[in-house]
């Protein structure tokens, strides 16, 4: 992918993903020194490159800024040293550099916002994209019309930051493209031949791990992260979020997972179990508003064909027995929090054979919740990890540790899940199937290849 022999550039991860992606905005999110930046840089100066008299836009919130981070990246090491494009203004009085094709870079900062929202672009790359505010951003992409490449595109990298910033929450309602960028992407820190940290690697992640409290979670591990520590911080979305989803086999063991809401999310997850015992959440309802007599229709529904051997739930017995109603039978969840909680991080942490004993499948919630949205609130599992926080010492009134109450019921919902999968719990009850639903689950498509490639 490197455009000048001299310069060789190879992608990893999230900016090998960058460079096929050809969604209208792109987020590429991750810790410090992960190449986030030249990763944008490099496929900017290929479309300039590639398409003649394309208009492209590099930016920050401020351009003085850019003159001694963005713009030395782009100079020292995408553009080759002898290059035209380098030729004219020093980096402090430059706007815009020019390529031999016609192509044009213009350099610039939301603080002159009127000099970049007086033309049309094909590409606009923002860096350290938290430091704008959502308007600004939205001004940027009615500037996408310039109309040259063939398709026209936004990309913003950052460091996470709190878990309520727009940034995260854009990509969880669907208007933009998440990428993940890690410390092992950056061949500079990382080896991938030899699987291990290079010497300048082994130096920069020693000096990360010294940091403290949310910037570490932040820029070591990056994590979008609140001010007070993440109860999971062992959580990586990376790690945990298979790539793609696959077949479940028929003959793994399947259970729902069940917390009860109306005017809070109502959860019920689909867990499968595989021959050693790893847990795969490959289904959700994470819904506001709705009876449970609705949702267990609907969950009926969407495990026909299924052999479900249990459906574990909160203990609220009027909502038990409108699912039993419905022919789900139930039982009782293991409510041991600070217990619950220990499962769970047992699961997320690496085993021997160094994987994790928890995945989540890609797209697994069935129906986005608009109410949700609107509030900017979590809109499934995966989306409350991060916010998922203890509480400060005098809120918990002395008493053991214990996690925010707000936001958390995908998080208690999979906590149910995994005690009980770990024995915490005393009867099981077998949901009884038809003879033709389990005959449908043992003539599922599984492919024994998909599940070894997702994981």
């Amino acid at each position: 992918m490197s455009t000048d022999p001299s310069q060789p550039y190879q992608a990893y991860g999230g900016s090998r993903d960058l460079w096929s992606c050809r969604d209208e905005e792109i987020l590429l999110e991750g810790p410090a020194g992960t190449g986030k930046s030249r990763s944008l840089l490099e496929k900017m100066h290929f479309c300039c490159m590639r398409y003649p008299h394309m208009r492209g836009l590099i930016l920050r919130k401020t351009r003085e800024s850019m003159s001694e981070s963005v713009l030395v990246t782009y100079e020292t090491k995408v553009v080759p040293a002898d290059s035209s494009i380098l030729k004219g203004p020093n980096r402090r009085l430059r706007a815009a550099y020019v390529y031999p094709n016609g192509s044009t870079i213009v350099v610039g900062g939301m603080d002159k916002s009127s000099k970049v929202m007086s033309t049309d672009y094909d590409m606009i790359c923002v860096f350290e994209g938290t430091e704008l505010i959502e308007g600004e951003f939205e001004d940027l992409t009615t500037r996408l019309r310039n109309g040259i490449m063939p398709y026209q595109q936004i990309i913003i990298d950052c460091n996470p930051g709190a878990p309520t910033h727009w940034l995260n929450m854009r990509p969880n309602k669907g208007h933009m493209t998440r990428l993940l960028s890690r410390h092992e992407d950056n061949p500079v820190l990382y080896n991938t031949e030899l699987k291990d940290w290079t010497l300048p690697g082994e130096k920069y992640i020693a000096k990360l791990d010294r940091l403290s409290g949310n910037r570490k979670l932040r820029l070591r591990y990056g994590k979008w992260a609140a001010a007070e520590g993440m109860v999971y911080p062992e959580w990586d979305r990376a790690t945990h979020v298979l790539k793609k989803r696959f077949a479940i086999p028929p003959h793994w063991k399947r259970f729902c997972s069940i917390d009860f809401g109306y005017t809070t999310p109502f959860v019920c997850q689909w867990w499968a179990v595989d021959d050693d015992g790893r847990m795969f959440m490959y289904r959700e309802i994470y819904f506001s508003g709705r009876l449970v007599r609705e949702h267990a229709k609907q969950i009926k529904f969407l495990s026909r064909g299924e052999y479900i051997y249990d459906t574990v739930c909160d203990h609220d017995s009027e909502n038990r027995a409108s699912l039993e109603d419905e022919g789900i039978p139930t039982t009782l969840a293991y409510k041991d929090i600070e217990r619950g909680i220990d499962q769970v991080k047992g699961r997320l942490v690496p085993s021997g054979d160094g994987r994790p004993r928890i995945f989540f499948l890609p797209d697994s919630r069935v129906e986005q919740d608009p109410q949700l949205m609107e509030d900017s609130v979590p809109t499934s599992t995966i989306e409350e990890f991060d916010g998922y926080v203890w509480k400060k010492t005098t809120e918990a009134h002395g008493k053991q540790s214990v996690p925010v109450d707000k936001d958390d019921h995908g998080m208690d919902t999979m906590r149910y899940a995994v005690s009980y999968q770990d024995g915490l719990l005393g009867t099981r009850f077998i949901t009884t199937l038809d003879e033709a639903a389990i005959v449908t689950a043992a003539q599922v498509n599984w492919d024994p290849y998909s599940y070894s490639e997702a994981v």
